[in-house]
């Protein structure tokens, strides 16, 4: 999941009419769908005098009903249609082929760049899909596109934003072949903002000039949405947290029972070997040596348990990440952490019965047997 962010940048801003939201408060959605979209003029108008940007690019994501090549065909493919400026708002690393120049872009061409896996499923492997021509349905009419790129795989992510599964062609084509008052359409402003230039520093450009070209008074409210990465990045570390509480309180229970299950296993392991405890002592052991050896048994049974947790956990894991494809990562930093919480743990269950065995008089302890 945080990986599925870092794609997105953490300071990426994304103006649209709907406002992202992560809390528990009703969503005034019949509010929200009666703003009017984001519109090409106002993209324009955001990248000519945003000083603060890095760059801005419009997206309006689309689904076709249909894409195919020769008698290869996919169902219900992503087509994102962005400007010329999308390249450097996200890295796009090419397997084939290029990026749309400028004149493609602002022209409206019928080029497509492709996903790996549309690649992938809808080309032999024998066939190098740039050059080649592909048709795709949406709202019920068929496009013809030259394939001018393929992308390298980028793989899954449980945040949806991997262009794997995608097709992208440019924004002013779909301008000029579908009706952009539809209410299926829906574009949305993205802004990178400059090395060193924070998220709060972009908006204080943005909200002006846009609030400026919708003509909107001071008493009004704002009729879009200036929504930011580290809100959902926020969000993300809520979850988190709250996931690890429940884990320590999990985890907590099970330290409880497994120091109970220590201690009693000590005790009985005392008792059964106090003649030989009454011997050592006879012999010249030292309560500080007899101490220290039932410490290090009750830390070694403390390890192994935490052997084993570790070992079904990565198990668990290693079945997770093949059922699902996302990765799932056992940090060194969790494996030291547990660990030290085992030879704690050990320390804490075995300290009673080792204290016990380090006092015990030795003529008692040869005679108990």
């Amino acid at each position: 999941m945080e990986s599925g962010l870092d794609k997105l940048g953490t300071n990426m801003i994304y103006i649209q009419r709907w406002p992202w939201q992560f809390n528990n408060e009703e969503y005034a959605w019949w509010d929200y769908i009666k703003r009017p979209t984001m519109s090409y003029e106002e993209y324009k108008l955001l990248n000519e005098k945003l000083t603060k940007a890095k760059a801005v690019a419009v997206e309006l994501w689309l689904t076709a009903d249909n894409v195919k090549y020769r008698d290869n065909d996919l169902q219900n493919v992503a087509i994102s249609g962005v400007t010329e400026n999308y390249d450097e708002i996200y890295t796009l690393n090419f397997k084939g082929g290029r990026y749309f120049v400028p004149s493609e872009s602002v022209g409206g061409s019928e080029v497509a760049i492709i996903g790996f896996e549309v690649a992938s499923q809808l080309f032999p492997p024998n066939i190098d899909p740039v050059g080649k021509y592909i048709w795709f349905n949406v709202f019920g009419h068929q496009y013809k596109m030259k394939v001018i790129g393929v992308l390298e795989k980028e793989g899954e992510s449980i945040i949806d934003i991997s262009n794997d599964n995608s097709i992208i062609i440019p924004f002013n084509y779909i301008r000029r072949v579908v009706d952009m008052k539809s209410g299926f359409i829906d574009p949305v402003i993205e802004v990178r903002p400059k090395d060193g230039v924070t998220a709060d520093e972009i908006k204080d450009e943005i909200y002006p000039i846009m609030r400026n070209a919708r003509n909107l008074r001071p008493t009004e409210a704002s009729d879009f949405a200036v929504n930011e990465v580290t809100l959902a990045a926020d969000a993300l570390d809520d979850l988190f947290g709250m996931l690890n509480i429940v884990g320590f309180i999990i985890g907590g229970f099970s330290i409880l029972v497994g120091g109970f299950g220590i201690a009693n296993i000590m005790f009985v392991s005392v008792k059964e070997r106090t003649n030989v405890i009454g011997i050592k002592k006879s012999l010249g052991a030292k309560n500080y040596l007899i101490l220290t050896e039932f410490l290090i048994e009750a830390i070694v049974l403390a390890l192994i348990g935490c052997l084993f947790g570790l070992a079904l956990v990565w198990l668990v894991m290693f079945a997770a990440d093949k059922a699902t494809g996302f990765g799932f990562i056992l940090s060194w930093s969790n494996v030291l952490i547990g660990t030290s919480i085992s030879v704690a743990l050990g320390v804490i269950a075995g300290i009673i019965p080792a204290i016990t065995a380090s006092r015990m008089n030795p003529v008692e302890a040869i005679r108990s047997k």
